[in-house]
């Protein structure tokens, strides 16, 4: 039977949740209230300071902060935006072509930023207007966004997963291994089926006419009715039914060249064992900083500085949160709820399905509530222990909580992704949650194969 104290953290815990209080000070409040009531004030402020600073004093964690500022440079370069045209010449002849091309320049953005939020609001400022113009519905729309926003989060280098790392002492290289196969699984199932209810609407046509930066190519209009239905882009002469000529194409691979080189150095240098995840960020961040002022000559000094203050304001709401989170874990322990968990299974004798399906449930109702990071931060000294205690390979559960917290980021109330889309593409938030349940139900079925087919996730991480 649980004791009284681990039903007082059940209850505030839930009153924190519903109280609207930010994630990351909410939990470190509530840590520290009941640190003061179990141990004393002055007793329970050290040991939450103590906590705090051994949260952030790790050298692995200095690769959330430099994927970051990746990201934001990315954004700032417009490398997404040419990784998004390239995949739109290829694609283009497809009448659903402009949606995989969205989910493909979303993944290849993923393999070098590892962030949702920024994936799905660059994606959605490059990809919306494009979609709208090839008459996407809105809830599709919705659909290709959350869904190539959740790739930031498997993908690989995922900043989930390198907290995951770093609390269960795992090799970060091999779980980032660990979400490639799953990664591409989605792109593929993601894609296939955005084609298959875009046909089921009957309003697909091909893609317009790709642009690069800087080109509107609307302005073209004029210029193509008196050419026979082609426009003039930088790739040459387009036509209007997407006949992308193989010339057209190289121009752009040619342009969106360097974007793709990024994800083979980072990931392939941490494969191979040549650096760590921290220097890959490192390495990541420098990449496109030398790509943005000499090659693309997109950076602005006005544009770094950007970066770099929208990296630092991301990094701190993330530090808060890994401050929070440390915090209610250290009550977690001191209050010996994981022992009692066990106990409990124990007792119940569970079977390892029913187990499975029960930790499974309980991570989807954190989602709901949760951030991210938070959402890990207090399930890993639960739920650890238990998979300890059966014998569960340690990645294979770190892929289950990661697929479980992208659920959470395409998931209301909190889900964050979705007010991202609803913000950047002026969509009503209920059409944005009914395009999310594509997604949203294409990684319960994910869930369910990895769960029955651990080698997914554990193949490429056991060939390291």
């Amino acid at each position: 039977m649980m004791t009284l104290y681990v039903i007082g953290f059940i209850v505030a815990f839930l009153l924190v949740l519903a109280s609207g209080f930010p994630v990351g000070f909410g939990l470190g409040f509530l840590g520290l209230g009941l640190m003061v009531f179990y141990t004393g004030f002055d007793q329970a402020l050290t040991m939450g300071i103590e906590r705090a600073y051994t949260a952030l004093d790790s050298s692995v964690l200095v690769a959330v902060p430099l994927f970051i500022f990746t990201a934001q440079l990315i954004a700032e370069t417009g490398m997404g935006k040419r990784l998004f045209d390239a995949a739109r010449t290829f694609l283009g002849r497809f009448r659903s072509g402009l949606g995989t091309a969205t989910i493909a320049s979303s993944g290849i953005f993923a393999a070098m930023t590892g962030s949702s939020f920024v994936s799905a609001s660059t994606m959605g400022l490059i990809a919306i207007p494009e979609l709208r113009k090839a008459k996407f519905s809105d809830t599709l729309i919705s659909s290709a966004i959350t869904a190539g926003g959740s790739l930031g989060m498997v993908i690989p280098p995922s900043i989930v997963m390198i907290v995951y790392g770093y609390l269960t002492d795992e090799s970060i290289g091999k779980l980032f291994m660990a979400g490639m196969i799953p990664g591409v699984l989605l792109i593929v199932l993601y894609s296939a089926a955005l084609a298959l209810c875009f046909r089921l609407e009957r309003r697909g046509r091909p893609a317009p006419p790709v642009t690069l930066p800087g080109q509107d190519g609307e302005e073209q209009a004029p210029a193509a009715a008196a050419n026979g239905g082609a426009v003039n882009s930088p790739f040459g002469q387009l036509k209007e039914a997407a006949e992308f000529v193989p010339m057209t194409k190289f121009k752009a691979f040619k342009e969106a060249f360097w974007g793709l080189l990024a994800p083979i150095i980072i990931l392939g240098g941490i494969y191979l064992g040549v650096f760590t995840a921290p220097e890959a960020a490192g390495i990541a961040a420098i990449y496109c900083m030398l790509i943005g002022f000499f090659i693309y000559r997109t950076l602005t000094i006005r544009k770094f500085w950007n970066a770099l203050m929208s990296s630092a304001m991301i990094s701190a709401m993330v530090a808060v949160i890994i401050i929070g989170g440390a915090i209610i874990g250290m009550v977690v322990v001191y209050g010996r709820i994981p022992q009692q968990i066990l106990a409990l299974i124990v007792a119940k004798d569970l079977s390892p399905l029913l187990l499975l399906l029960l930790i499974n449930l309980f991570l989807f109702f954190l989602g709901m509530f949760l951030e991210v990071l938070a959402l890990v931060y207090l399930a890993i000294p639960l739920l650890y222990p238990v998979v300890l205690h059966m014998g569960w390979d340690n990645i294979w559960f770190a892929v289950i909580l990661l697929i479980n917290a992208n659920l959470a980021l395409i998931t209301p109330p909190m889900g964050g992704v979705l007010y991202i889309v609803s913000q950047i593409g002026a969509i009503p938030i209920n059409k944005v949650i009914k395009g999310a349940l594509l997604p949203v139900i294409i990684m319960v079925v994910l869930l369910i194969v990895i769960i029955f087919v651990p080698s997914i996730a554990t193949w490429l991480p056991g060939m390291m």
